[in-house]
């Protein structure tokens, strides 16, 4: 019988069959908790991706480590498919414009634990870089009078807004002293706005007594035309000189021992010193403009020399930074301008116009002080009364940043200090683009944050890894 049994065929298949069998059970075993693995792994590396944009756009202003963690658990949660996360780190260079990420972990495996394999191992890295957007921006600084005030900590307000500019070139420029396609130009403004005296061909004609200094660079509003809101080049119209006349309040000539008179009737003497600051035709008239520049330390050398003299005339600022980027006023500006084609046409693609505005306080004119709309009691705004010519500021105001917002350009706007009433507030948030690119900065220890905020805000984020 066992011989028998020993030569019997029936039936010896059959273990065959039980190996095929087992190794068919491996490999779908293996193939579900591989496709598990690949799910698992596709999943790590988009949340890491997007903890990493994350933190990037808020790398001056947040901490990155807090940042990543919770982005990343937002989009891949804790125990995911029975995932153990090991490690989750995230790192930046010294100028913050590249941060570099790395999350590994263990998978549990289900089939596989029948050929003693537990779990499988599952890692992502992701590198992002804060790259700039083609970019035209113009600071526009208030430099009036009452940025003299202190600021709190033992900084003024107008120290303190230098301050604030600077961080916000570091934050765009990381640590070059240049970015590609990045141009950046300034208009300090306080009742007039100051264009530069190699830009004497933009001025209209003029029968001025400038005594023994000459123009400093200041102009006047062209109301008369209606154009002080508007681009229009100096070929359409140009600009009246600022002359402040000698007056009860800028006595700079005279016939008299003291020269303080103001008389012309004999021989005129005209005192020593004539400035921008005390006493001459070109009194409280701002530093010149920065016309847009490559230049990192060009834009912060002229923010560091900005002075406070003067009232507050926001117009006149702001029609001045649409001057600049206005193609229209390609041609006209010289310099680096001129050379590189600025300013570029309205919705270039990659290129974005940028204007950031800081102020203190709001919009004056009185008859104290000779602007660029004259003195209020001269009517230039269509008015002798105080409230209404302020009324009036605030709507041309408005009218530029209207102007400025319907061809693209984009508006962060930034009130300093507790001084600016609830009507330059709103003027303010309605000239911004959004509501959330309005700032207000109470105190100085906001403003540097607020600056990096926009710095943030303006960096073009990539995946380059």
């Amino acid at each position: 019988m066992l011989k028998k049994l020993f030569h019997n065929e029936r039936g010896s298949v059959m273990p065959m069959v039980g190996v095929a069998l087992f190794s068919l059970l491996g490999a779908v075993g293996a193939a579900v908790d591989m496709g598990r693995v690949q799910i698992v792994q596709s999943r790590m590396q988009n949340a890491l991706d997007s903890a990493g944009l994350a933190a990037a756009s808020v790398v001056n202003t947040s901490d990155i480590n807090s940042e990543t963690n919770k982005y990343f658990y937002a989009n891949f949660p804790s125990g995911y498919m029975g995932t153990q996360v090991k490690h989750l780190t995230v790192s930046a260079n010294p100028y913050n414009t590249i941060l570099a990420l790395h999350v590994d972990g263990l998978v549990d495996l289900t089939f596989m634990k029948l050929f003693g394999l537990s779990s499988a191992y599952v890692a992502a890295d992701s590198q992002i870089t804060r790259a700039n957007k083609g970019m035209e921006l113009v600071l526009v600084m208030d430099n009036t009078g009452s940025m003299a005030q202190s600021a709190g900590g033992s900084v003024t307000k107008l120290q303190a807004a230098k301050s604030a500019g600077t961080t916000l070139l570091d934050a765009l420029y990381g640590g070059g002293t240049t970015a590609e396609n990045l141009w950046v130009g300034m208009v300090p403004f306080s009742q007039a706005v100051n264009i530069g005296t190699s830009n004497s061909s933009w001025l209209s004609t003029n029968s001025f007594n400038w005594g023994t200094t000459s123009w400093y660079g200041c102009v006047d509003a062209r109301e008369a035309s209606g154009l002080d809101v508007t681009d229009d080049p100096p070929s359409v119209a140009k600009f009246p000189q600022y002359y402040w006349p000698c007056d009860t309040n800028n006595k700079w000539y005279g016939t008299n021992t003291n020269r303080d008179n103001c008389s012309t009737s004999g021989t005129i003497k005209y005192k020593s010193g004539l400035n921008t600051t005390s006493l001459g035709p070109n009194k409280y008239c701002a530093q010149p403009i920065t016309p847009m520049t490559a230049s990192k330390s060009t834009v912060i050398n002229n923010i560091n020399s900005m002075q406070a003299v003067g009232n507050t005339h926001i117009v006149t600022g702001m029609s001045w930074a649409w001057r600049m980027l206005s193609p229209r006023w390609r041609g006209v500006w010289t310099g680096e301008m001129a050379t590189n084609d600025l300013p570029q046409d309205y919705n270039t693609p990659l290129m974005t116009k940028v204007v950031v505005l800081m102020t203190d306080g709001d919009n004056t004119i009185d008859n104290g002080s000779r602007g660029a709309y004259w003195y209020l009691s001269n009517g230039k705004l269509g008015t002798t009364n105080s409230s209404a010519a302020v009324t009036q500021l605030n709507t041309r105001t408005t009218n530029v940043c209207t102007s400025m917002k319907a061809q693209g350009v984009v508006i962060y706007t930034i009130a300093l200090g507790t001084q600016i009433n609830n009507t330059s507030q709103t003027m303010l948030r309605n000239c911004a683009s959004k509501p959330e690119f309005y700032f207000l900065s109470p105190t100085t220890s906001t403003l540097n944050t607020i600056f990096k905020q926009i710095g943030d805000s303006l960096a073009n984020l990539r995946i380059s890894q």
